[in-house]
């Protein structure tokens, strides 16, 4: 799994950031399930009605399970925008200093702002399996966003937390704010 990370180069007196979100894990054995339910129904010679049921399901688990990303959509693109002393300047807008309430790491998956990993309480294989999964995505589900107006604004995504963290400080730097 390949981890987030961002570049950052001075362009004036603006600071540009760059940031490249890390691939969400995968979900091997409900991939590996599907394969194999795929082959059980060539090798075992079941009829058309068989593989109209079992050929969806099993290309349906190999998807889910090797080619979905359940994060979601902006975590999973890189992400670019400018910081001043004055201002950031994401997505076609402009957030003035004086606006800025604050700076968060907000996770996209559990929405916990600077999460925690998240407890585990087995209730049933298949339920762990989704939950421990769901755990795992999370640690690669982590935005910086900016809180103005009684808002919060994404500005980049699909980070682990030391790249969130690390863009939170330069961020909060450019900015002059406190990064206690």
């Amino acid at each position: 799994m390949a981890g987030s990370e961002y570049r950052k180069r001075q362009e004036g007196n603006a600071w540009a950031f760059e940031v490249t979100p890390a691939k969400a894990p995968k979900l091997m054995l409900l991939a590996i399930g599907g394969a194999i339910l795929i082959l059980f129904t060539f090798m075992m010679g079941l009829g058309p009605i068989s593989w109209i049921i079992f050929l969806p399901i099993g290309a349906l688990g190999i998807w889910a399970g090797y080619f979905r990303d359940p994060r979601p959509p902006a975590h999973r693109s890189p992400a670019t925008f400018r910081v001043t002393p004055s201002a950031i300047e994401a997505n076609g807008r402009t957030f003035s200093k004086d606006d800025i309430h604050r700076l968060i790491i907000k996770n996209g998956v559990s929405n916990e702002v600077v999460g925690s990993p998240n407890v585990l309480v087995p209730v049933a294989t298949a339920t762990a399996m989704g939950m421990a999964h769901r755990a795992q995505v999370s640690t690669v589900a982590n935005a910086l966003e900016v809180e103005t107006g009684g808002k919060g604004y994404f500005l980049a995504g699909g980070m682990d937390q030391t790249t969130a963290f690390g863009l939170l400080t330069d961020v909060s730097r450019v900015l002059g704010f406190s990064t206690s």
